[in-house]
């Protein structure tokens, strides 16, 4: 008998012949291991007053104790395959039998039931499978571990058409040691250094790929692009020379799934394929693109040996490829390089395996709120003696109203301190006691919100988490647990997403309205609070107050702030306390001072313009500019534009000479000077043969593009305004339409603010002389 801990890799379910097989991947000390649990059987559950109805390939009906949030008794249903299951689930539904919690993976229930949160604890017995220590039916239970990784950096390279030239690997093993690789489609068989070898066909190169990932037997893929490029290509090259596509641990083939969003999965089996961009995205970093180059050049200071892009880059990897192979295989293992420095310098895969052990998701599952909520929710639910409902039978209601948002004060101040509420909406639901099970439970010890809707005080279950989740931050603070800390915001932060969204299968309308409409009310008590002590609020947002300060407060601006804090929280405790009978858990802070604060009026030219404003922020050292909702933060508007906002602002806020930085900006661009800055960047959302009718401009420069090169099947488009309409920026251009970038891109900036001076563009551009016709 063997008792080994281990954190848990990826986990799936297939139907054999004798019943469902659920599969576990793990890393442990003693290496990867497979656990293979086949005792397991699928459930769903069916109200008892069924009968009368013979239900296909049942394998045992149970009164189990439970019931649905109606409160009807219900019984569970057992099957031998997971696909007896369905065939079941659907025979019911076809004869109008409602079925609950018959949409849950098996695979995951197994987990979740036993609180395993990544790390788990295996006692059994184990025999070998080449690399592989299996075990068959052990017992698993939760526990702590402390996994480290072997992770592969993988990058092709390929003509422009269906050509594979090199595939370069790149291995950072758990012992610190590295391997550098490229494999190479050459005339010949020839080992040029350690670091690359040539083959004589591309049959021979994937061949070579293959063993070599085999061998090394790493536990994370990463890339740029390497399911929807790299693997995917892959995938075809190995089809087109009848190789079977299995880089699994125990030669699973690789399954790659896009969905309708056009984004891609791959499950290979033992193994994670963690992506470059929406791993990034999903962990909250935003760039201006997310191209390798511009990502590495932002976070290492790096850049690729290509830099083009486009059809100049495909042709200088063809040309490398035919008079310079060392030099391509150098550019294809820097890519590999590249992205494993992202990787370490953002900490990534720590990040997603902090997630993993406080969200109980596999690490290629992160970011799936609604099956996180799930795997926290439902074990509890169940020992509640209730069960949940299937995602598709949930009646979708109107969306709850947001946060509340004040319209702004238009205008120029000074001195103006932001006080918020922390985790605003976790806080409303400890202190309101909300969630599904209390809202079925709301006849007990009820508790009614300022909107009207009732809970109970104490049969609750996210309140307690939420505590607990909170103590543990605090915990990870204290430490510099940076992964930790935010795996826990990320977390707490989806509950109240999760609860208003229509594919959660504890969704109820109440749920959501209950926590953005008391947080109306708290904010607006809030601000009425602060009016009643003389002081005028410019702006609130949701969980924030932006609050002037009197000309008494400027020489103590901290500790007046954190008296208005502390008179706040003593005001909403009491009123909460008094009015509703409940403990206050909320608790305003002061966030920030701006110096100065512009909030602009709405486009339409009618009151103040919500979600946008831009201040100088006072810092510990030097102040600095923040923007929120203006176009320096915006994608779509050019670095001309960002460029001209935030120098534009910085002048106003110093008291500069904001006149003639305006005429010299609109003189050095009709100059050329800013050529390099013109570029708009847009996204396609179909394809471009879709758009018939109308066309925008970044359309028809894709278009444009489509001809000039071949290439359709475009994503996205970078362009330039010029004499000719909008052109693609990577290819020749003609002359540059100045007069539209002064039009569409400063101008329009520059009111926005000049019109508190009593000011305009023409009026600095072209002189007073208008304001005499």
């Amino acid at each position: 008998m063997e008792n080994i801990k281990g954190f848990i890799l990826s986990s799936s379910y297939s139907d054999t012949s004798s019943g469902i097989e659920l599969n576990f991947y793990l890393k442990t000390d003693q290496g990867p291991a497979k656990v293979i649990i086949s005792n397991f059987r699928p459930v769903f559950f069916i109200e008892s007053k069924v009968s009368g109805v013979k239900i296909p390939k049942l394998f045992e009906r149970k009164s189990v104790g439970l019931k649905s949030f109606a409160k009807e008794p219900l019984d569970a249903i057992y099957f031998s395959k997971q696909v007896d299951l369905f065939e079941a689930r659907d025979f019911l539904a076809d004869n109008g039998i409602r079925t609950y919690e018959s949409d849950v993976r098996p695979n995951e229930r197994f987990l979740m039931e036993r609180f395993i949160n990544g790390d788990v604890e295996l006692q059994g017995e184990s025999h070998e499978r080449g690399k592989l220590k299996v075990f068959i039916n052990p017992k698993l239970k939760k526990s702590s571990y402390q996994v480290r990784l072997n992770i592969l950096s993988l990058d092709i390279e390929t003509s422009f058409g269906n050509d594979l030239y090199s595939i370069g690997v790149h291995y950072q093993f758990e012992d610190h040691r590295e391997f550098k690789k490229v494999f190479m489609v050459a005339n010949e068989y020839k080992e040029v250094n350690e670091e690359l070898t040539y083959y004589p066909s591309e049959k021979e190169v994937l061949l070579a790929f293959k063993d070599n990932i085999l061998q090394k037997d790493p536990d994370i893929l990463i890339g740029w692009h390497v399911i929807g490029f790299d693997l995917d290509f892959l995938q075809r090259k190995f089809t087109q020379y009848s190789i079977p596509f299995e880089l699994g641990r125990d030669g699973e083939k690789v399954k790659i799934h896009q969905r309708k969003s056009g984004t891609y999965t791959c499950a290979i089996g033992g193994r994670v394929v963690l992506d470059g961009p929406p791993t990034l995205r999903g962990a909250f970093y935003s760039f201006e693109n997310f191209k390798l180059d511009t990502v590495a050049s932002e976070l290492l200071g790096a850049q690729k040996d290509i830099s083009a892009t486009g059809s100049t880059k495909v042709e200088e990897i063809e040309r490398r490829f035919r008079e310079d192979k060392e030099s391509l295989a150098k550019y294809n293992l820097l890519d590999c390089t590249l992205v494993s420095d992202i990787f370490k310098k953002t900490e990534l895969i720590e990040l997603y395996i902090t997630r993993s052990k406080i969200s109980g998701l596999q690490l290629d599952r992160i970011g799936i709120s609604t099956a996180a909520f799930d795997h926290f929710l439902l074990p509890h639910i169940h020992r509640k003696g209730f069960v949940a409902p299937n995602v598709l039978d949930i009646q979708r209601d109107a969306h709850a109203a947001g946060g509340y948002v004040m319209e702004p004060k238009v205008g120029l101040y000074e001195n103006v301190v932001v006080l918020d509420f922390r985790s605003l909406y976790p806080s409303i639901i400890k202190t309101f006691g909300i969630d599904p099970y209390s809202r079925v439970m709301s006849d007990i010890d009820t508790v009614t919100t300022p909107t009207g809707h009732k809970f109970s005080k104490t049969e609750n279950i996210l309140p307690d988490f939420i505590t607990e989740l909170f103590e543990k931050r605090v915990r990870a603070k204290s430490v510099g647990d940076e992964h930790l800390s935010m795996a826990i915001k990320i977390l707490m932060n989806s509950f109240y997403g999760v609860m208003g969204s229509p594919g959660c299968r504890f969704y109820h309308a109440d749920l959501p309205s209950a926590i953005t409409g008391t947080g109306q009310w708290i904010l607006l008590e809030s601000i009425e609070f602060f009016k009643s002590l003389g002081y005028e609020v410019l702006y609130g947002d949701t969980d924030s107050v932006f609050v002037k300060l009197k000309s008494e407060d400027i020489y103590k601006i901290k500790e007046r702030s954190n008296e208005l804090v502390r008179r706040a929280n003593e005001f909403l405790t009491k009123k909460l306390e008094t009015r509703f009978g409940v403990e206050s858990h909320l608790e305003m802070e002061f966030e920030k001072v701006f110096k100065k604060l512009f909030l602009p009026s709405a486009r339409g030219g009618e009151g103040g313009a919500k979600k946008r404003y831009v201040g100088l922020l006072q810092g510990e050292g030097e102040d600095k500019l923040y923007f929120s909702g203006m176009e320096f933060v915006r994608s779509d508007w050019t670095k001309l534009a960002k460029n001209f906002q935030y120098t534009l602002f910085k002048k106003i806020f110093q008291g500069e000479d904001y006149e003639n930085f305006i005429k010299g900006y609109v003189d050095r661009l009709k100059n050329g000077e800013f050529d390099d800055l013109l570029i708009y960047r847009k996204r396609l959302t179909k394809d471009i043969s879709e758009y018939t009718k109308s066309i925008p401009p970044h359309v028809k420069a894709a278009k444009i593009y489509a001809e000039k090169t071949g290439q359709t099947n475009l994503k996205s488009i970078e362009y330039i305004m010029t004499s000719s309409g909008p052109y693609p920026s990577e290819l020749d251009f003609p002359n540059v339409d100045y007069e539209h970038y002064i039009e569409k891109q400063i101008k329009p900036l520059a009111d926005s603010v000049l019109y508190i001076f009593d000011k305009s563009f023409d009026d600095i551009i072209c002189g007073d002389q208008l304001s005499f016709f």
